[in-house]
């Protein structure tokens, strides 16, 4: 029968994945469930082996059966939704069963060996397995009396099992949520014991009607209606319109101690919040619709009664009792602790203190802590062995664009990491990542459109891309408003009219073996650095060097925190002799020197020699820009429409205009692609003009050299 089984084949869905035999009484294989996978989606398929039938039969038995008649009738047993749990559970010593057919058909198995057993149903953490868990206990209770207890699996419950009561738990622990789905399979492959799902069985409650009692977890008694949930509560909106709220929880031993801490208003999070705190406060857990009602009352207050605020990710701005050139840090850390950076120095404030006028910051679940800096006199110079550079210069340059990520508000340049296989771009990149915004995804694979970008942008301070091949075109023009500043705009859902807008600036890291800054428009907004190899006997471990970083790290901080300081005190009175692009970047970085120990200057000269490199690059690889220099080399000007321009120069050059992607060839995408490389050829001698000639008003690109240019 074994052999029999194991070569069962559909006719039409082929062989399937895995297999689960259902037996009777006696041990005999009477159904088997074929499981078959698709994709990212699964389906099973029935054989009945007394039919010898690709279908379920009438008479379903449990599954285990044999092994649930067997057990002694005082062991408890645990009915699951899925053959995988109680498979999960079974391997840990419990009896364990489940039905066939899924959430919508647990009345049609043979559910007799239950009767009179002391049932436990462990449903799936989602509706589908909440609508099993009733209706398996309905079926129970009508039949034969017997009052199964359901098995609670909202996060409060999970988290008190795996990490303890709140009083003992790791500060990050009550922020811990299970994803969609969760049941007894994930609790074995998270390491649970006997000891974990014993706890668990411990707070199920009776099956009552339609709905299961609240897990007992914690004795509080209130039966207020409007309980008061918060020691504190904010409620403002944004300038874009979005609903927040900042709230100061209870905190018995010292009330005054516990953080402001701010959710949105629509999160998740904050529906997560608001029913514990209901639950905390009354012993009951609000119904789904109450807490619905709540928020939206909630939201309606936010946006139209509460005041108008920005918020910020991870680096906010005053006015502040500070004054308003004021850079705050959030730290990222569960007492939500700032830093606060004014002219005058820094320090560090408890998340407890709020003013109403200051910064307010949002969280997203991969916001990872930054160490409490520790002020030093060592410098900048703690960095050099964490990171690879060429010269000084490059060490400047990276040491720049860490200044600029302090700036609340943009632009920022990108920071474009290359170099040969081994040459730490991946370790260089979390390394900076770490100093300013660090993540549980410290690196990243870069987005495949515009939205993605956008979403990655709203969650983090500072975005790092790991191992690009090459930016397409849509994508880079959405990095240089990311790095400039430029609004962005989408449906919120596909199916309505309202929009999501996003209008601010991040500091970007990219990093990949090739050049990356093939766009003129991309280059002059980058600061481009190569990487040189890193010899086999140079090389360290990933743990040593980690742990060296992490000592150092706190220090670091501090060294850019007295360098922000100093730039704060005198970026006012700094001249630049040249306003490059990102001038605001380049005068906040030079305001920064003195402290730093670079001389006057120094920035701001290794700024122009990488920008003018990145230029050079940018010109190599751009095909329209060698083929303009060649024809102004080769016959001095040329002059007529951008369609002849192009035939011109595919018949003159056709090694360089070989390729349609590199050399566009339409009108309006080449008349497009020169006006960008524009700068480009400016700076080698070429002029550029569009104009419009005769009574039509026809277009006409003029191409020339330059009558002063001295350069080649």
């Amino acid at each position: 029968m074994n052999i029999a089984i194991a070569e069962l084949r559909h006719p039409k869905a082929g062989k399937p994945s895995s297999q689960y035999v259902y037996r009777s009484e006696d041990g005999s294989a009477v159904l088997v469930a074929n499981r078959f996978d698709r994709g990212v989606g699964k389906f099973f398929i029935p054989f009945d082996l007394v039919a010898n039938d690709w279908k379920a039969p009438e008479n379903r038995p449990l599954y285990r059966l044999d092994e649930l008649v067997a057990a002694n009738e005082d062991r408890a047993v645990i009915v699951t939704e899925g053959e995988k749990c109680a498979d999960a559970l079974t391997a840990l010593g419990f009896v364990a069963t489940t039905t066939y057919g899924g959430a919508q058909a647990p009345h049609k198995s043979d559910l007799s060996a239950l009767y009179g057993r002391n049932v436990y149903v462990w449903p799936d953490k989602d509706e589908a397995g909440k609508t099993y868990a009733e209706k398996l206990c309905a079926t129970l209770r009508s039949a034969d009396g017997t009052t199964p207890k359901i098995i609670p699996v909202s996060d409060l419950a999970l988290r008190s099992v795996t990490y303890g009561n709140e009083s003992g738990q790791t500060p990050n622990a009550r922020y811990v949520t299970y994803e969609k789905g969760w049941d007894a399979a994930d609790a074995a492959s998270a390491g649970w014991t006997v000891g974990n799902v014993n706890t668990l069985l411990k707070l199920a409650a009776p099956y009552e009607g339609t709905a299961q009692i609240a897990p007992q977890i914690a004795t509080p008694s209130n039966d207020n209606e409007s309980p008061e949930l918060f020691d504190g509560i904010d409620l403002w909106h944004t300038p874009e319109g979005k609903p927040y709220a900042s709230i100061k929880r209870g905190n018995n031993s010292a009330p005054q101690a516990a953080p402001w801490e701010t959710f949105a208003l629509e999160s998740a999070a904050f529906k997560r919040l608001l029913a514990h705190a209901a639950y905390q406060t009354s012993g009951k857990v609000p119904p789904a619709a109450k807490l619905d009602d709540q928020v939206r009352q909630m939201i309606g207050e936010a946006l139209f009664e509460g005041e108008r605020r920005e918020v910020f990710t991870r680096i906010g701005s005053g006015p502040d009792t500070l004054g308003p050139q004021s850079i705050v840090l959030d730290l990222g850390r569960p007492d939500w602790s700032t830093v606060h950076v004014t002219s005058d120095g820094w320090s560090t404030q408890s998340g407890a203190i709020q003013s109403k006028t200051g910064p307010r910051f949002k969280r997203a679940p991969s916001m990872a802590p930054l160490p409490v800096p520790i002020k030093g006199t060592a410098g900048m110079d703690l960095l050099r062995p964490f990171v690879n550079v060429a010269t000084d210069d490059d060490f400047r340059l990276m040491v720049g664009w860490l200044m600029g990520c302090l700036r609340p508000s943009g632009p920022y340049p990108l920071l474009i990491l290359t170099g040969e296989q081994g040459s730490a771009k991946s370790t260089t990149s979390k390394v900076l990542r770490a100093l300013v915004d660090p993540s549980t995804l410290a690196t990243r694979s870069f987005p495949s459109d515009e939205r993605d970008l956008v979403i990655a942008a709203q969650g983090a301070h500072v975005l790092a891309f790991d191992n690009l091949s090459k930016v397409k075109p849509a994508m880079a023009d959405a990095l240089c408003r990311l790095a400039t500043g430029g609004g962005f705009a989408t449906r919120k859902l596909h199916s309505d009219a309202d929009e999501v807008l996003f209008d601010a600036t991040r500091p970007v890291i990219l990093n990949g073996i090739p050049d990356l800054a093939e766009r003129a428009d991309l280059s002059d907004r980058a600061i481009s650095l190569h990487l040189p190899t890193i010899s086999p006997q140079e090389r360290t471990f990933e743990t040593d060097f980690w742990s060296k970083f992490e000592d150092a790290q706190a220090l670091i901080l501090a060294a850019l925190l007295d360098a922000a300081s100093h730039a704060l005190a005198s970026v006012a009175h700094v001249a630049l002799t040249e306003r490059p692009r990102m001038a605001d970047f380049a005068r906040w970085v030079t305001a920064a020197e003195p402290a730093l120990g670079w001389t006057q200057g120094a920035f701001l000269t290794a700024y122009a020699a990488n920008r003018k490199e990145a230029a050079e690059v940018a010109l190599d690889g751009n095909a329209v820009a060698s083929c303009i220099l060649a024809l102004v080399r080769d016959w001095g000007a040329w002059r007529g429409t951008a369609t002849d321009l192009i035939a011109h120069l595919r018949i003159t050059y056709p090694a360089l205009t070989e390729s349609a992607e590199a050399f566009p060839r339409q009108a309006a995408a080449f008349g497009a692609e020169l006006r960008r490389v524009t700068p480009l050829l400016r700076a080698h001698g070429v002029e550029v003009a569009h104009l419009r000639e005769g009574k039509d008003r026809r277009r006409v690109v003029c191409v020339s050299k330059k009558e002063d240019w001295k350069g080649e």
